[in-house]
């Protein structure tokens, strides 16, 4: 083979080679703007139940969750019905001051994300102070077009587990 023709053929493998990575490079950036995107999204929905918490609104807040979910924390787990939101809220106050502090989201396919953050706040349940600081974490599905909760849970921080 001509020296001319394999340094030309070396060239344009090259080239295509530079141009599949660059494609490749640009999947990566789209999936991964998407991922933020879904990431944001979630937070600011998680957000929306904090701020509900806050005002005491139970419309807003199962407005914000757009479903019925799963809830788990150290009395154990409850399969939370919107229907049944007021009278839950009617032993346990709201609340109020609850943060969402350091938020991560997990991206799990384009459909589902799961977003952990510590979170403080005041609340009472049954004349109990209901634990604060806690770790959260709340799983979130997009249906329909939009965010709607699976699952919450929260777990007593070290700090307030040792509290009496």
């Amino acid at each position: 083979m001509n020296s001319r023709i394999a340094a030309s053929l070396g060239l344009a493998l090259q080239l295509a080679a530079l141009h599949a990575a660059g494609a490749q490079g640009g999947v990566a950036k789209a999936d991964s703007a998407a991922s933020m995107a879904a990431g944001n999204a979630v937070v600011a929905q998680e957000q929306a139940v904090l701020d509900a918490i806050a005002r005491s609104d139970t419309v807003a807040f199962n407005k914000a969750l757009g479903r019925d979910f799963i809830y788990v924390d150290q009395n154990g787990v409850v399969q939370w019905r919107l229907a049944q939101t007021s009278t839950i809220f009617h032993d346990c106050g709201l609340g109020t001051g609850w943060t969402l502090d350091h938020p991560r989201t997990t991206v799990v396919g384009s459909d589902l994300v799961v977003l952990t953050y510590s979170s403080t706040g005041h609340a009472e349940c049954n004349g109990r102070a209901v634990p604060s600081p806690v770790n959260s974490m709340s799983v979130w599905r997009r249906t329909g077009g939009r965010w709607v909760a699976v699952a919450h849970s929260e777990t007593p921080a070290a700090s307030s587990a040792q509290k009496p």
